[in-house]
């Protein structure tokens, strides 16, 4: 026998014998409706599993108490609004009762006292209410905003000892922690029925005339054998860019954020494979279909969805779909302030992680949440800085300078803040991006900002992958390493730290093993920006995979010109020396007074092995570079 400790939770419904025999048939069909429009999507929402169907009720199990909890209170708030409509004498009303307890698993199905204690305290319940055991009561009690009765210790039958029970109190409190259900109200009548029925197929045709949104239940599904790219051994899923039915000059700056946030958090988890933002924001705007975009990306679930902000107000649409099956498995509407846009990401991050695997241990995320910041205007101009400097121009640094000072002054305690000017003061130090600032004193100034964020919040990877990337400029690598080491942990799907810690990996002698990481990071980041074609070649170099390295940076959209360098010295290698001085002759075309001292200088202390970069530096040499400025 396989034992083991979950959470169960009974649902009946409350005098289902009088309901059949007044109306058999229509009592089955309502019954059949709660289930498929109400109770089985919620399921899906908080990750429970229905066990056993039991004509009137149900036995479920659910991994996480407050989801259980939170399942049963919006069941309950649901059905109170769906029988507002409905006569007394007709309504379907469900008891619910949930319980911690030690189960017997056997082939799908489960046994034991903890299954018939959580069917005894259902029947403790009230109609429309539920009761929950106190082992419940404590371990949701700080945790959701709910209110609860103390029954105090209950006999009940076949148990020998006295239960302590709670009732939760389905007040305001217990209707604004439900999300609201937007789904049509039963109704016996079937004439009532098809008339709804057409007004909602005439809704569903003007709203389609005003905005096209996917229907994920239209179409064939994805044939995993014959995707571009093949699913990984773990839950695999992209977040595309959601769509912004806004208006005013700030739009699509909110819609990237609230996908990039829940990317971020998605990729805290180690057990799902989480493609990284370039990538999906590489089809923002585009009319590709969800197939080919789950093929492309060799992922089996999708996220998409848009947002409208009026005022304070904000209304989220997400939803998730299964490429491999054809269908959308789960689907909400989250009307929100603007102030709570980030305990909306939060939830919608949960409910995604409770409907992909459902044996996730939340507790480490909890631990590492936190509310980057409680303004929303220093949020958008984080964001808003992020893209001017992804310009990597030097008036795209300056005023992605500006604008992560701004949000700073608005919140000082905004890590993800001094994360962005870090890497200001980073592409001054290293590309001379200073708009008339003291080049000298730019790396200082990247060091105290990396710092700040990580001491803000020393559990973000980003922090650490600035500290980390500012200890590599300042030649010391084995702290580099470290603090690569520590973002990877906190975000093993990123691939933009994954790709950003190769060089210090090629500096410590392991180019090898820079190369498997870069791999890697492009297998999370299909659509890459080109630098990181750029390192893949720089590391090939040095492990003598000159063809594939010179591959890789041929297939540049656009070279860099430093970039030449690497090019030039992989075609020397190659013995390809009419192309290698090709290489040189454009680097010098932009840079003409570049030499092999320059060369030399930029690479002084980057080594761990001071030998190794000695042929690079002869290869350049025998390219043309020159070894010093003309007089």
């Amino acid at each position: 026998m396989k034992r083991r400790l979950t959470v169960i939770l009974a649902i009946d419904v409350v005098g289902f014998s009088r309901l059949m025999g007044v109306d058999e048939a229509g009592t089955l069909a309502a019954l059949k409706t709660h289930r498929s429009e109400l109770i089985d999507p919620k399921a899906v929402q908080y990750g429970g599993r229905t066990i056993k169907l039991m004509g009137d009720g149900a036995l479920m199990e659910f991994a996480s108490v407050a989801d259980a909890v939170r399942f049963a209170v919006e069941v309950q708030c649901a059905m109170f609004e769906r029988n507002s409509v409905v006569p007394a004498s007709d309504r379907i009303e469900f008891r619910i009762g949930i319980n911690v307890g030690d189960v017997i698993d056997e082939d799908g199905d489960i046994y034991g006292d903890g299954v018939n204690l959580a069917s005894r305290i259902e029947g403790l319940a009230q109609a429309g209410g539920v009761c929950v055991h106190r082992a419940v009561f404590n371990q949701v009690r700080g945790k959701l905003d709910l209110d609860f009765e103390d029954l105090g210790a209950v006999d009940v039958k076949n148990i020998e000892q006295p239960v302590s029970v709670f009732s939760v109190e389905l007040n305001e409190k217990a209707k604004r922690l439900a999300s609201p259900v937007k789904i049509a109200i039963p109704n016996r009548n079937p004439f009532a029925v098809r008339a709804v029925g057409v007004a909602c197929v005439a809704l569903i045709f003007v709203v389609g005339l005003v905005v096209w949104r996917f229907d994920a239940t239209d179409f064939q599904p994805v044939k995993t054998l014959e995707m571009a790219r093949p699913l990984p051994d773990k839950p695999s899923i992209a977040v595309l860019p959601f769509s912004d039915l806004s208006q005013g000059a700030d739009k699509g700056f909110l819609s990237d954020a609230i996908s990039e946030e829940i990317i971020g958090k998605l990729s805290r988890f180690p057990e799902f494979f989480v493609i990284a933002r370039n990538s999906s924001f590489f089809y923002r705007d585009k009319s590709a279909d969800i197939r080919d975009i789950a093929s492309e990306l060799g992922v089996r679930y999708v996220l998409e969805g848009s947002q409208q902000k009026s005022g304070g107000k904000l209304r989220v649409n997400a939803t998730l779909i299964d490429a491999t099956a054809g269908n959308a498995i789960w689907t909400d509407t989250y009307d929100r302030d603007m102030v709570d846009i980030f305990v909306l990401q939060d939830e919608i991050t949960r409910t995604i992680v409770a409907t992909l695997e459902q044996n996730i241990d939340l507790a480490e995320y909890d631990r590492l949440l936190r509310q980057p910041t409680q303004s929303p205007g220093a949020y958008e101009l984080v964001y808003r800085s992020r893209a001017e400097r992804f310009k990597f121009t030097p008036a795209g640094n300056q005023e992605a300078k500006r604008l992560a000072e701004e949000a700073i002054k608005l919140d000082p305690g905004y890590s993800v803040a001094y994360f962005s000017l870090a890497w200001v003061h980073i592409n001054c130090d290293r590309w001379g991006w200073c708009a008339g600032r003291p080049r000298e004193q730019a790396l200082d100034l990247a060091f105290v900002a990396a710092r700040k964020a990580v001491e803000l919040d020393p559990d973000s990877s980003l922090a650490h992958w600035v500290l980390a990337h500012a200890f590599m400029q300042a030649n010391d690598l084995e702290q580099s390493e470290r603090e690569y080491e520590r973002a990877i942990t906190l975000n093993p799907n990123s691939a933009g730290v994954l790709a950003g810690s190769v060089e210090t990996l090629v500096y410590l002698g392991r180019a090898n093993e820079a190369v498997e990481r870069l791999q890697t990071a492009i297998r999370l980041n299909p659509h890459h920006p080109d630098w990181y074609l750029w390192s893949l070649a720089w590391a090939r170099y040095f492990t003598g995979e000159y063809e594939a390295g010179l591959e890789a940076i041929n297939r540049m959209t656009n070279i860099p010109n430093l970039a030449r360098r690497t090019q030039a010295a992989l075609y020397v290698r190659l013995g390809r020396f009419e192309e290698a001085r090709a290489s040189i002759i454009k680097l010098l075309e932009n840079q003409p007074d570049y030499t092999i001292e320059d060369q030399r200088h930029s690479l002084i202390g980057k080594f761990k092995d001071q030998s190794i970069p000695d042929g690079f530096i002869e290869d350049l040499r025998s390219a043309g570079l020159p070894d010093r400025h003309a007089d």
